[in-house]
C-alpha cells in the first residue's frame, strides 16, 4: 500500500511542479514540495537510511567483490 502512495505522491508532485513553474504559480510549486516530502517519507519508510562506518563500507565492498 505504501508503494501506491509513494507512486501517486511522486507523480502528482512532479505534475504540479511542472504546471506551477509554467504558470508561475507559487501555490502549486509549494504544494508540489509537500507532495515531494510525502513521497520521501513513504520511500524512507520502506528503505530506511543505514548509518555505517567507513570500515563497514570497506568490508561490504570487499565482500561484494568476491
Amino acid at each position: 500500500m505504501d508503494k501506491v502512495f509513494f507512486n501517486i505522491s511522486l507523480f502528482v508532485g512532479a505534475l504540479m511542479l511542472v504546471v506551477g513553474i509554467f504558470n508561475n504559480s507559487l501555490l502549486l510549486t509549494t504544494i508540489a514540495l509537500v507532495f515531494a516530502i510525502s513521497a520521501q517519507y513513504f520511500y524512507r519508510k520502506k528503505y530506511p537510511k543505514r548509518n555505517r562506518s567507513f570500515k563497514e563500507l570497506l568490508t561490504e565492498k570487499r565482500d561484494s567483490g568476491k
